[in-house]
């Protein structure tokens, strides 16, 4: 029997993601959707704001803005389609408990991200980095038709870096955050996150030079 599809597998959950992520899990939040004038209207801000008073109908929308990127950081990371779709909800499902502490007046997704690299470092520690899934079958980039054996190459190249210069590459090149965000993301100096990308990009240029469009002496 086959195995799904990395693409497929995550098609058929994103709406479990954003309407029913709590019901297996103590019931954090209910499904359903949030008000029309919840989804269209309100700035992020203004949202946060009444989910910090309660509404658990709009965090639905906080979800699904960000479980896409959630998810896909998660399995670049974590290596395995089920486990990222479990940390990705473990970590809204910790957010949404967490959410009164969470300051309004800064931007959500770099205090999330926190917590989702926390999920997914301990649970590396805990799994050991075991895998269900040959990494040649997972895609990196959404909507790439990448052949088989470049994805093989590159995924290769990904799992010799340590974590930290994993997620640098990860969150440049394959979720396009600038220097500065990723230094936000992460919490780091933006020279400690240049540092980090060189170091990750001078361990990949030999399989990965091409592709990243890394030349010779850069």
């Amino acid at each position: 029997m086959n195995k799904p599809k990395d693409k497929d597998v995550y098609e058929n959950r994103k709406e479990e993601m954003a309407e029913h992520i709590a019901v297996s899990k103590e019931h954090v939040f209910p499904g359903g959707k949030a008000p029309a004038s919840i989804q269209k209207e309100m700035p992020e801000r203004e949202i946060l704001e009444v989910v910090q008073k309660g509404d658990k109908e709009a965090y639905s929308t906080i979800v699904k803005r960000y479980m896409h990127s959630a998810y896909y950081i998660a399995l670049a990371l974590v290596h395995n389609q089920q486990d990222a779709l479990d940390v990705s909800q473990d970590a809204f499902i910790k957010a949404f408990r967490k959410i009164k502490m969470f300051d309004t007046s800064r931007r959500f997704f770099p205090w999330f991200y926190r917590l989702l690299r926390n999920l997914c470092l301990d649970h590396l520690k805990r799994k050991n980095r075991v895998r269900q899934v040959p990494l040649e079958d997972v895609p990196v980039l959404e909507g790439e038709k990448e052949d088989r054996e470049l994805r093989e190459t590159l995924w290769k190249g990904i799992e010799n870096l340590s974590f930290e210069q994993r997620e640098v590459i990860i969150l440049r090149y394959f979720r396009q955050f600038s220097y500065a965000e990723i230094a936000e993301l992460t919490g780091k100096p933006i020279g400690t996150v240049m540092s980090s990308l060189y170091y990750a990009k001078k361990r990949l240029k030999g399989i990965l030079g091409k592709y990243l469009g890394i030349k010779k002496g850069d």
